[in-house]
C-alpha cells in the first residue's frame, strides 16, 4: 500500500514537465524591436524566434553562453549586459514593442508575441531599476520586452518567465540605440552572439491532475 501511494505522489509531482527545449542563437545585431517581422526595419537583424508549445505555463533559460559588445572600443560582456558603459539602457518603445530601462547595456532580452505583426500602441516599458534583475518570476504582457540575462538570480535561483495568454512565439534579441538612449538603432557595429538554452514547461489542466490522482487512489485500493 505504501509503495502505491508513493508512486502516485511522485507522478503528481512530475506533472510540470518540459514540453520542449531548444538552443537559440542570438546575434549581437538581433534587434528585439524587429521581433515578429518579415524584414528588418532597423540597421540590425531580425530577432531570433521560437514557437511556444500549446499549454506552456512558463519559460526558463538555464544556460546562456557567449559574449557581445556594442562597439569595437567597448569591452565584451555576457548575457546580463555591460555595467561599464557611460550610459545605462533607456530605450523608447518602437512599432508595438516596448522599450525598457535597465542598469546594464546590451543584455539578452525576450518578448512574447502572437502570430500578428506587432503594431502601436506598445505596452508600458519595464523599469529594471524598480523590478531589479533578481526577480524569481516575471509576467510580461504580449509585446513587452523583458530582461532575461543569464536566466538566474544572483543567489542561483532559476528564473521563470510566465507565458501571457495568447502568446504563440518567444523572440530573443537585444536593445540598442545611440548612446543606449532614445529611439532604437545603432546595431550595425555590434559584435558577438549568445546561445540560449530555452525550455518551455507545461502544467496539465486541473481536470487531468484530478484524474491522475483518482487513478492513484484506485491503484492503492486494489493493492490492499
Amino acid at each position: 500500500m505504501y509503495k502505491s501511494g508513493l508512486l502516485s505522489v511522485v507522478v503528481l509531482a512530475g506533472l510540470a514537465s518540459i514540453a520542449s527545449a531548444d538552443i537559440v542563437n542570438v546575434d549581437a545585431k538581433a534587434a528585439i524591436f524587429d521581433a515578429g517581422r518579415d524584414t528588418p526595419t532597423l540597421d540590425g537583424m531580425l530577432a531570433a524566434g521560437i514557437a511556444v508549445p500549446v499549454d506552456t505555463a512558463y519559460v526558463t533559460v538555464p544556460e546562456v553562453t557567449g559574449l557581445v559588445r556594442a562597439h569595437p572600443v567597448l569591452t565584451w560582456a555576457g548575457p546580463d549586459g555591460n555595467p561599464d558603459t557611460l550610459n545605462d539602457t533607456d530605450i523608447s518603445s518602437y512599432m508595438g514593442i516596448s522599450g525598457l530601462i535597465h542598469p546594464n547595456t546590451l543584455a539578452l532580452l525576450g518578448v512574447f508575441l502572437t502570430d500578428a505583426t506587432p503594431e502601436n500602441p506598445a505596452p508600458d516599458r519595464l523599469d529594471f531599476y524598480d523590478i531589479s534583475s533578481n526577480f524569481t518570476t516575471l509576467s510580461p504582457v504580449i509585446g513587452q520586452s523583458f530582461f532575461i540575462g543569464d536566466g538566474w538570480t544572483d543567489s542561483n535561483v532559476l528564473q521563470q518567465f510566465n507565458v501571457p495568454v495568447g502568446a504563440t512565439y518567444l523572440y530573443l534579441g537585444l536593445a540598442d540605440a545611440g548612446w543606449f538612449t532614445g529611439d532604437p538603432g545603432a546595431y550595425s557595429d555590434n559584435e558577438g552572439a549568445f546561445d540560449a538554452d530555452v525550455r518551455f514547461t507545461a502544467i496539465p489542466a486541473p481536470g487531468s491532475i484530478a484524474l491522475l490522482g483518482l487513478g492513484g487512489i484506485v491503484t492503492l485500493r486494489r493493492r490492499r
